[in-house]
């Protein structure tokens, strides 16, 4: 009995050493962070200051671009989201941060997302050198010539995607009201399966039994779970797990759509490469030049050895997927979203469109296409308005620290910038909130000067700057004008009357009550719901 008193009386004594430590690591921490860290000068939430738990916690409300946005609001162009990280609202924060010459690394949470820890897609990159290496390698996927390339894959999927928008015209000439959430989805999905694998998904047909359509969901719902995880206090721990067996878990416990979805992209992968070496000995003529016969065929600029092995080619195809059809499709919704909205804004790009081309066939890149400035300034104002990443992708500083703005920040600060608050800068646009695409057109007459214009540009940076810039952006931009171009030559539109799916509302509050404004949900990247609109053919 009393040894057993004894073993007591040690454990509770070091159950009050323990306790004791913990608490004063705590309060010390919180001191220091405070007042002695260097970011201590920073406005920004108390909590947030000494903890990253309200980051973490407006991850899952799904509103965390809007937070970032109030604190702005609050605090001023530079915040403190965390103790260790500034996110800064202003034009030459961002290019400060994203910038080629920027001594900063990516963020630790481009190490989450890979399926094989072992082969990650150039995205996820975060190695300076080797992302370098892998970037040069993917831009001759996106060269000119693939691009044109590519041209005739997204006109075929427009093309039946319009036919297939108008076959449920009633007695009034009008369908009934659609959802785009997912047919746009749909559409920009089925184009890059069709570029990165050379085989359609089929998901805009009308097949309810195509299990494939389930692809969209499935990614939307493994942006939920992962999103939290990233902004996590338990982030390294996660990635280190990741080494040590964590992932082949998660390959067993995967959802039955996910294993499938792996199993049509690595099937069709090794179809894939197959067809590509029959046709290597063939002639060069009868190749198909989509964006995967470039990634195939593409040589490491070094050693003049095939750049990608199969695990490397499965990480950047999947990523064009992913990445590619899931941002096009967004725009594409905002774009639906605000021209149903503005009438005036509709008359216009509907003339442009409609007496620039006299044939839907003529709607093709070149000068004609290149002409629609009215179209192109109502893309980016809706890519604007509802950018692909509402919040900032973080970068973390590397040894020697940096300056921005005249800030210096030492090495391990975590530093961004969130799109979403930065692209409705009031300094930069003025009315930020309102769709006008006129901002974009150098005007004197009409009040737009060139350098309102200039300024604007200056804080719009959809595909981002610097070594992350997007390397597709030339092909979504294409994708984009061909799909508006010729959905409005071939077509009507309209919101039906009273509708409000996808805007905001009164009772959501601060940030998100204008009816006007589309509503996003940020899991890393942004979800939409609707806008509803009713199509009808248009009597050429």
């Amino acid at each position: 009995m009393g040894m057993f008193t004894l073993l007591q009386q040690v454990l509770s004594q070091i159950l009050f050493f323990s306790a004791t430590s913990i608490l004063c690591y705590l309060v010390g921490s919180v001191i220091y962070n405070l007042y002695f860290s260097p970011l201590a000068k920073y406005p920004g939430p108390f909590w947030a200051k000494v903890s990253s738990l309200p980051s973490f916690y407006y991850t899952f409300t799904g509103y965390r671009h809007i937070w970032i946005w109030q604190c702005h609001q609050i605090y001023g162009d530079t915040f403190r989201y965390r103790p260790d990280g500034v996110i800064i609202n202003n034009p030459s924060g961002y290019r400060g941060i994203y910038g080629n010459k920027a001594n900063v690394k990516k963020g630790k949470l481009y190490e989450v997302a890979p399926r094989n820890p072992y082969h990650f897609s150039t995205l996820n990159t975060v190695d300076r050198a080797a992302h370098d290496r892998k970037r040069r390698i993917l831009n001759a996927a996106f060269s000119d010539k693939a691009i044109k390339s590519a041209e005739d894959f997204i006109i075929k999927h427009v093309d039946r995607w319009c036919q297939l928008l108008v076959e449920d015209v009633d007695s009034t000439g009008w369908t009934p009201a659609k959802n785009m959430k997912d047919i746009t989805n749909y559409l920009t999905f089925d184009i890059m399966g069709d570029l990165a694998w050379g085989k359609s998904f089929e998901l805009k047909e009308p097949n309810e039994d195509n299990p494939l359509r389930e692809i969209p969901h499935i990614i939307s719902g493994y942006l939920k779970f992962f999103y939290p995880l990233i902004q996590s206090p338990f982030l390294n721990v996660w990635v280190w797990l990741k080494f040590r067996g964590l992932n082949s878990i998660l390959e067993r416990i995967s959802p039955p759509e996910v294993k499938q979805f792996h199993k049509f992209v690595n099937d069709t992968l090794v179809e894939r490469t197959e067809l590509e070496k029959l046709r290597k000995q063939g002639s060069e003529e009868n190749m198909r030049k989509d964006t995967f016969h470039y990634l195939y065929h593409a040589e490491d600029p070094d050693t003049g050895k095939p750049a990608y092995t199969m695990e490397s080619l499965y990480a950047e195809a999947e990523l064009l997927i992913l990445a590619g059809a899931d941002s096009t499709g967004l725009a594409i919704r905002s774009f639906l979203f605000y021209i149903t909205r503005n009438p005036r804004a509709y008359t216009r790009i509907t003339k442009e469109i409609r007496t620039t081309f006299g044939l839907v066939d003529e709607i093709k890149s070149g000068q004609n296409l290149s002409s629609c400035y009215y179209m192109r300034a109502c893309i980016d104002e809706a890519m604007r308005l509802t950018p692909p990443g509402p919040s900032e992708s973080p970068r973390e500083v590397l040894e020697g620290g940096m300056e921005i703005d005249g800030q210096f920040f030492p090495a391990g600060t975590i530093l961004g910038s969130g799109e979403w608050a930065l692209f409705r800068n009031e300094e930069c646009f003025g009315d930020p909130g309102t769709f006008r695409p006129e901002r974009w057109i150098v005007d004197e007459a009409g009040g737009v000067s060139a350098e309102s214009v200039a300024l604007a540009q200056s804080a719009f940076v959809p595909f981002s700057i610097g070594t992350g810039s997007c390397a597709g952006q030339k092909l979504a931009i294409l994708e984009l004008q061909l799909t508006i171009a010729r959905l409005l030559f071939l077509v009507d539109l309209k919101t039906p009357k009273g509708n409000s799916l996808g805007g905001g509302a009164p009772e959501l509050g601060w940030g998100r009550r204008d009816r006007n404004q589309y509503q996003v949900a940020d899991t890393y990247m942004s979800q939409t719901n609707g806008p509803l609109v009713q199509f009808s053919k248009r009597h050429i």
